[in-house]
């Protein structure tokens, strides 16, 4: 199926990715505010264990779209027959990353905490929620398979409908589990994780059961299962291995960055887990937007037509931008309310203030960086995304290390290595857009 480059289509592409976005998002607000209203120990445990799941199950996410840019581009070149084995073997590979993640999360990172984290409580309040959120990484890096076959063949509404359902499950479990509603323990942060696991589990099962049962994705011989290639295999991770790295990177920045938030205090690190919750309410349109840019540009080229991938790039990032200043609007106007979401703590809502008008300015540039570097990674030149956001990472980590460390600086002053992350990231990967230089790589 030919996708088009116009706004209609693009906003057909990122919609269902969106809402899917909101869902997931909804999912760690929600843990956030219930664990806000407990303690900030528990608060800012969730901060870090939470980070450190998703840095693991960005892995399973960085195959999932290199598998995706191939779906993508057999999809362009109308070659049907073929996507099935892809899925296939897609999950049997992000099975296999499961278990292997699953023995770290679960047996190797709990010994380690106390070398990251100063403070006793906050390892052992992290210690208990990942003792039952890393059952959670065999099911979301399965559902990854599916959400490239989905996206990859321009049917991605039924991953909104996983999404959502993920998250109405997770708020209804987490809210029985964690302050002990409805007959069931309370588990207090141990709940959050939990509760977030079973979620994960029982929406696979539903996207697992409707694609079985789905009569309409016969074309593309799913579940066959029929040989394992070798040379797939390597084309999957010639892709994929430089968005590992890459995602490994940047949630990794993203994890030292609240390490050193927590070096500057506690009271500090409840503040940037609550500015964490609105930034990702802010960051979710532009999800939709981004996997948009990446299955597009991938199909577009597909289909034998490169002339159309800058203007289909352009046009993205002008939806983003508009995107971009309603979210900055809506922060503005409402800061308490949108904060309120996450603690009932007027200190804490106060001093959050500084670090969300800094998160507004990163907004900005979040949009057109996020969509660029995806639309790098679209036309099949993974490694030049990858390089360009070791640059960018180091900026971003030098930067907050020197606020940290050296110059004592304020937590406001240290969220500020998001605005020049973004900046720096989008202006490069947008050049390589526009260059062309892509152009010469050889088809996957």
């Amino acid at each position: 199926m030919a996708i088009g480059t116009s706004y209609k289509e693009i906003v057909k592409m990122a919609m269902p990715v969106i809402f899917g976005a909101f869902a997931m998002t909804l999912v760690n607000i929600t843990d956030t505010a219930f664990l806000g209203r407990i303690g900030e120990t528990e608060l800012g445990a969730s901060a870090v264990g939470g980070i450190l799941y998703f840095v693991f199950a960005m892995i399973g996410v960085s195959i999932g779209t290199g598998t995706q840019i191939i779906i993508s581009r057999r999809k362009g070149e109308n070659n049907d027959s073929s996507i099935g084995q892809i899925f296939d073997q897609s999950i049997i590979i992000l099975f296999i990353t499961g278990l292997v993640l699953f023995v770290f999360l679960k047996w190797i990172a709990p010994p380690l905490l106390p070398l990251i984290l100063n403070q006793p409580e906050l390892v052992e309040s992290t210690r208990e929620f990942l003792a039952y959120r890393s059952y959670g990484i065999f099911f979301i890096l399965t559902a990854t398979a599916f959400r490239s076959l989905f996206v990859g063949i321009a049917l991605p509404k039924i991953y909104g409908t996983y999404s959502f359902l993920m998250a109405g499950i997770n708020i209804v479990l987490g809210y029985a589990m964690i302050f002990g509603n409805w007959g069931f323990p309370k588990m207090g942060i141990a709940g959050a994780g939990l509760a977030s696991s079973i979620a994960e589990l029982l929406s696979l099962l539903f996207i697992w059961g409707y694609t079985f049962l789905n009569k309409g994705l016969k074309q593309y011989k799913v579940f066959k299962f029929e040989s394992f290639k070798k040379e797939l295999t390597i084309k999957i991770f010639e892709l994929s291995s430089p968005i590992i790295v890459q995602n490994l990177l940047s949630m990794g920045a993203w994890f030292l960055f609240f390490v050193f938030i927590e070096k500057i205090g506690s009271h500090e690190l409840a503040i940037s887990n609550i500015v964490r919750g609105a930034y990702m309410i802010s960051m979710t349109p532009f999800w939709g937007f981004s996997v948009a840019a990446n299955s597009m540009v991938s199909n577009v080229i597909g289909q034998g037509k490169k002339e159309e991938v800058l203007g289909l790039v352009q046009k993205i990032i002008k939806l983003t931008l508009v995107v971009s200043l309603l979210m900055i609007v809506v922060n503005l106007i409402f800061p308490v309310q949108i904060l309120s979401i996450f603690t009932n703590d007027m200190k804490l809502i106060n001093d959050s203030m500084g670090c969300l008008q800094i998160v507004d300015i990163a907004l900005i540039f979040f949009g057109f960086a996020i969509v660029s570097i995806n639309a790098v990674s679209g036309t099949g030149a993974t490694k030049v995304a990858l390089y360009i956001e070791i640059a960018a990472i180091f900026i971003y980590i030098l930067y907050a290390y020197l606020m940290t460390f050296v110059f004592k600086g304020t937590v406001e002053m240290v969220w500020f290595s998001e605005v020049l992350y973004w900046l720096f990231a989008g202006v490069v990967c947008y050049w390589y857009i526009r260059s062309g230089t892509w152009k010469k790589l050889k088809n996957i």
